[in-house]
């Protein structure tokens, strides 16, 4: 935001980060971190030697606290008497946060003790952790989600006032909204496969996938339909992963140096396991195929919440893909949300402002 000349502090702005025993632990913490990092060594050794120092207030010692980052690593950290020092020194009229734990989470805890009204984006279409603790909680004044059906999950299971809940679609997704999608010049499908690694088990999750190799039979369907013309495919792989895909032949690459929203303008259906790219696809009002049960189906499912059409073998794509197409030739894919989510959330702002 600086570099955006946009007015903004971290945690070594503020003079009580500055004290010997927040500092003592802040080099403490800070020294195991990567040398890579993006964040100043200056800001991580505030923030951390804050949030530690809060830490063992809460728990009553240094070597409580040591014990809980230990076993925990940051989610340790609720820093809510620093950030109830942050809001009291910036007077702020407003609070407003994302659903992540943490530093933003506290913010909202410090928000609501002294009476500031607080706003919180939920940035994704899952509610579990972040936003549903938040709505359990009433933490937050007005909750912002991306779309109908993340609004009627939270209110069935947290409870919480409808009226406080507010459909405003996600920032991080307006860009996608301001690039325009081109229709083909045939009427074969294009298809992006927004490619991810599907390892057949995670022991962390005790999941498989229901299908073994699924990942390298949907790219293997997806060329033999490519060669048979009866789809255009590009594929595009996860922005962490690097994957040779010479072996097929009838298939374009997208590369991850290609700006994605052009290369959505020029696709008609998306195929996913559980990439956002499909709730891009989803915002610019393209077709959606996700592949199911797989070890990524355990929280997260397109199918299940109506965003999708569901494949749980690869020899269903086609079909699949076509019943997708069909949906936009017709423009039967309705949009996530109504205009842009910015403008949708700094009117909410103003009338928490305005009271």
């Amino acid at each position: 935001m600086r570099s955006q000349g946009i007015l903004s502090f971290g945690f070594r702005d503020f003079d009580f980060t500055k004290s010997s025993q927040i500092q003592a632990y802040g080099v403490q913490l800070a020294s195991e971190l990567p040398d890579n990092g993006v964040v100043p060594y200056e800001e991580s050794v505030a923030y951390l030697g804050a949030s530690f120092f809060d830490l063992v207030n809460q728990l009553g010692s240094e070597d409580a606290a040591f014990r809980k980052y230990r076993e925990k690593g940051r989610s340790a950290f609720l820093p809510v008497e620093s950030l109830r020092k942050i809001v009291t020194e910036l007077d702020v009229d407003v609070v407003v946060t994302t659903n992540a734990p943490r530093a933003e989470r506290a913010a909202l805890i410090a928000a609501k003790s002294a009476h500031i009204p607080s706003l919180c984006i939920n940035d994704n279409l899952w509610i579990q952790g972040g936003i549903e603790e938040v709505a359990k909680s009433r933490l937050a004044d007005r909750i912002c989600v991306l779309c109908d059906y993340v609004k009627d999950e939270l209110v069935s299971k947290t409870g919480i006032d409808p009226e406080i809940v507010e459909v405003t679609g996600t920032p991080v997704f307006d860009s996608v909204k301001q690039v325009k999608w081109h229709a083909g010049d045939s009427n074969v499908p294009r298809v992006l496969l927004a490619d991810c690694e599907l390892p057949d088990f995670r022991a962390e999750l005790c999941s498989h996938n229901k299908v073994s190799g699924i990942g390298s039979a949907v790219r293997a369907e997806l060329n033999r339909l490519a060669e048979e013309g009866l789809i255009e495919v590009y594929f595009r792989p996860h922005p962490s992963q690097d994957r040779d895909y010479k072996e097929y032949l009838s298939c374009n690459i997208s590369p991850k140096t290609e700006d994605l929203n052009k290369r959505l303008a020029e696709t008609d259906v998306v195929v996913t396991a559980i990439s956002t790219v499909g709730i891009e696809g989803k915002v610019m009002g393209l077709g959606l195929v996700s592949i199911e049960e797989t070890v990524y189906s355990t929280f997260e499912s397109y199918e299940q919440i109506s965003l999708s059409t569901g494949v749980r073998d690869p020899s269903e794509l086609k079909s699949a893909i076509l019943k997708e197409y069909a949906k936009v030739m017709y423009s039967s894919t309705p949009e996530l949300y109504q205009g842009k989510a910015t403008q949708n959330i700094s009117a909410i702002i103003d009338r928490l402002i305005d009271g």
